[in-house]
């Protein structure tokens, strides 16, 4: 069974912190998310800086007819259409989705194949001047690593051939000094070591800030997970799950500028459970926490269902807001709910009103019409709730004040 993507990600981004200084590669889904964040930015370095580096090396072929004067015939296609034309393909490839995933090697190709053309250019050549040749190569390989900016890997490999091409036509050089091989033998080796060096800690550094990077966007969203549940804390009952009253608060005023612009009606469906005080007496304070969580299971399952905010309001009292509602609808939820906790059947010998837990309910709605403060709403739902368990509660009671004045 495979870990999950996220999940092994993380624990390979861990791992990634103890990495060697002299590795490069990430382990599997690490190095796979890392070369698809970098892809597009390599491609376009590829792309902007072939292209220069394909103008400079045609530009010095304007100086071969003077350097290479005795095999500038045999080289000048070469400079200034075959090598040029295998860079152009190699850039136009890179707009071919199939071939893009093998698009770095052809890079390194394509590039090695101008410093071999350079190194075979001055081969042929039995000029004094051509000697100064080493310096296109050099210039040639540290363009491959700090301009194209290639992978070290591929690099070392690139370097390794260019090298032992270049040390085979020196030792073919008749007419040079054994010094002076042997010196620009030595500078380029040296050119190209350095090279690397500095390509490898480039790399190195991009890695790492690829891994920190992400250690700050784990660490971010560690903190925004940590700011939601705290923020669900402080606005959430401890004991019923509900919203607690300082949430409803925010909610009503909300909902209240939202229905004076939006010019719809919104309801308030106040709760109370039933002699609660004498069930707590009577059964203890445990199956009494079991009943108001069991209570507010019921709303809360309405609230969601009507996309209201469903909260404890204190003690044994809960509270229902729901907007775009009007008197008929609240009136029909308030009777669902009153019916379900009914049919909870939670036993209460010493209730008046039955032998269950039931709850009376006032409602109240504002109809766009009634310019108040939000708290008439919750004042209006108290007064009703009141009315209902004078009425011998189990019932729910509508404030008619509520309805707009005629005219």
């Amino acid at each position: 069974m495979t870990d999950h993507p996220a999940s092994r990600l993380e624990q390979e981004l861990a791992a990634a912190e103890k990495q060697p200084w002299f590795q490069l590669r990430f382990l599997p889904a690490l190095e796979q998310s890392f070369q698809s964040s970098t892809f597009d930015q390599r491609m376009r370095r590829y792309r902007v800086f072939g292209a220069l580096g394909i103008v400079v090396f045609m530009l010095y072929g304007l100086i071969d007819k003077y350097y290479l004067a005795d095999v500038y015939g045999q080289i000048w296609m070469w400079r200034w259409l075959i090598l040029p034309a295998i860079g152009v393909a190699s850039i136009i490839s890179s707009f071919c989705p199939p071939l893009r995933r093998w698009y770095e090697y052809s890079v390194v190709i394509a590039g090695t194949a101008f410093v071999l053309g350079l190194i075979w250019f001055f081969s042929l050549s039995r000029m004094p001047t051509a000697q100064h040749y080493y310096g296109g190569v050099m210039l040639c390989l540290v363009f491959l690593m700090f301009g194209l900016r290639i992978p070290f890997r591929l690099a070392c490999y690139s370097s390794v051939v260019s090298l032992l091409y270049l040390g085979w036509v020196l030792v073919d050089w008749p007419f040079l000094e054994q010094s002076t091989r042997s010196l620009i033998f030595i500078l380029v080796i040296s050119c190209v070591l350095l090279g690397l060096l500095g390509l490898f800690q480039l790399e190195k550094e991009a890695r790492r800030s690829y891994v920190l990077s992400l250690q700050l966007q784990r660490d971010h969203r560690q903190l925004q997970q940590g700011f939601r549940y705290l923020q669900q804390l402080s606005s959430a009952d401890g004991l019923t799950g509900l919203h607690n009253r300082r949430y409803f608060d925010q909610q009503l005023q909300a909902v209240w500028d939202a229905r004076l612009r939006q010019k719809s009606d919104i309801a308030l469906l106040f709760f109370d459970v039933d002699y609660f005080k004498k069930y707590n007496d009577s059964q203890g304070h445990q199956m009494g926490d079991d009943a108001l969580i069991q209570v507010a299971r019921v709303i809360g399952r309405h609230a969601d269902a009507s996309q209201g905010c469903a909260a404890r309001y204190g003690g044994e009292e809960f509270v229902l807001l729901l907007s775009a509602c009007n008197l008929r609808q609240a009136g029909q939820l308030a009777e669902q709910i009153r019916q379900d906790v009914e049919a909870l059947a939670l036993p209460h010998p010493t209730s008046q009103c039955g032998h269950v837990v039931t709850i009376s309910i006032g409602l109240a709605v504002a109809h766009s019409s009634i310019s108040q403060k939000p708290e008439w709403l919750v004042r209006t739902a108290d007064a009703a709730l009141y009315q209902a368990k004078k009425q011998g509660r189990n019932c729910i009671v509508t404030m008619h004040s509520c309805q707009p004045l005629p005219g």
